[in-house]
């Protein structure tokens, strides 16, 4: 073999050298402004459509009550209500009496106790409930009457609590217009309200701001039902006045001279401007007239109630306003078949927290009174 053979198959056999693989790392191209901008864009829009859809979502429960937002006091008490289905049953039912008024109703009426007496009395089976709310007059106690037939309550007995104050006339502004705010009331009732003299304008709740902006607008209360922790010293809408399972908010069971005698003082700050000159010429007395109207309309055997007033309060009117009170409240009882229950010197001083609110004792004694010798023969009277 020849030197230039084995040269060649030397290197026809030789092994060839390895070329080193070179791992390839692909480097995600980083995003340009104009990209940068167009996500920043698109999570804004997003944001703003899920706000504004909140917002919407949220006016439309308001403004169609599936939410009790707009007039939350009235909305509890009736879920408090439809838990007493005689007020829902059409036939077969007990005797039913509701009630209606403001805050001294609501003190000073245990329902339960009433359902009790009145049964036993009666030796019949009757049905009490105490639908008084706090900074409720003559106006609010219309609206309500209405709402409740819309509702489906049937009530046989209506006692219906007459203020004296919120009928005063001779002041430009109506005291029922502190509680009685226009934001609470359903479009369709402005006008109702504006008819019986009741200063209502329509809020921003019940037009565009009431859709597009309601978690501002209704910010207290939604913070007041679902948030009370964040309310500054725990203020909440209806704070000491939660009411049992039928409608009565007992009041503390005593009350010392002292403490009665500051809250005298601060309740005759309250309405010092309606006692002078007193007359009995305001709008709250159109809306007396007018939910007796409604009771003779829907069948409903109205009562007028004067609920108890000691401690000065009989003092502080003008004299000629309670004389033409009287005959007012005479006549309207007259003209409708409504007995006059006139229960502002059943109480002593001692009853009471500041002479129109009773204590839990007083209370007691008047729901004893109140049912044994006036709704007792009024109802077994009536057939």
């Amino acid at each position: 073999m020849t030197p230039t053979t084995i040269l060649r198959r030397l290197k026809t056999t030789a092994p060839r050298p390895r070329v080193g693989r070179v791992a390839v790392v692909v480097v995600p191209a980083r995003p340009g402004r104009r990209d940068r901008a167009r996500r920043a864009a698109v999570a804004v829009v997003t944001g703003a459509v899920v706000a504004l859809a909140a917002q919407v979502a949220l006016g439309v429960a308001v403004n169609t009550e599936v939410s009790p937002l707009r007039d939350p006091l009235y909305f509890d008490k009736l879920a408090l209500l439809r838990t007493h289905p005689a007020f829902f049953a059409a036939a077969d039912r007990p005797t039913t009496v509701l009630l209606v008024g403001s805050s001294r109703t609501l003190n000073a009426v245990n329902a339960r106790r009433a359902t009790d007496a009145l049964t036993q009395h009666l030796g019949r089976p009757v049905s009490v409930f105490n639908f008084g709310q706090a900074g409720a007059g003559p106006v609010t106690n219309a609206v309500y009457l209405r709402r409740l037939a819309d509702a489906g309550v049937r009530a046989d007995f209506a006692l219906i609590e007459v203020h004296p104050v919120f009928l005063a006339g001779q002041h430009a502004v109506t005291p029922e217009a502190r509680w009685l705010l226009p934001t609470r009331l359903r479009p369709a009732e402005l006008p109702v309200v504006r008819g019986m003299g009741f200063p209502a304008d329509a809020p921003p709740t019940h037009g565009p701001r009431g859709l597009l902006a309601s978690v501002y607008e209704q910010r207290f209360l939604l913070l007041d039902r679902y948030a009370p922790w964040m309310l500054m010293d725990n203020r909440r809408l209806n704070g000491g006045h939660e009411p049992d399972a039928f409608g009565f908010c007992r009041p503390p069971d005593v009350c010392t001279p002292k403490d009665r005698a500051a809250l005298t003082r601060l309740t005759h700050l309250q309405y010092a401007a309606y006692f002078p000159g007193y007359r009995p010429t305001g709008c709250g007395a159109s809306a007396v007239r007018d939910t007796l109207e409604q009771c003779r309309a829907r069948g409903i055997r109205p009562a007028l109630a004067l609920m108890p007033e000691c401690g000065g309060w009989e003092t502080w009117y003008d004299a000629e306003g309670l004389r033409q009170l009287d005959t007012l409240l005479a006549n309207l009882s007259a003209e409708f078949g409504a007995p006059l229950i006139d229960a502002r010197r059943w109480v002593t001083v001692e009853e009471t927290m500041d002479g129109h609110h009773l204590t839990g004792r007083g209370a007691d004694r008047f729901t004893d009174v109140l049912a044994r010798d006036a709704l007792a023969p009024w109802l077994g009277g009536a057939r």
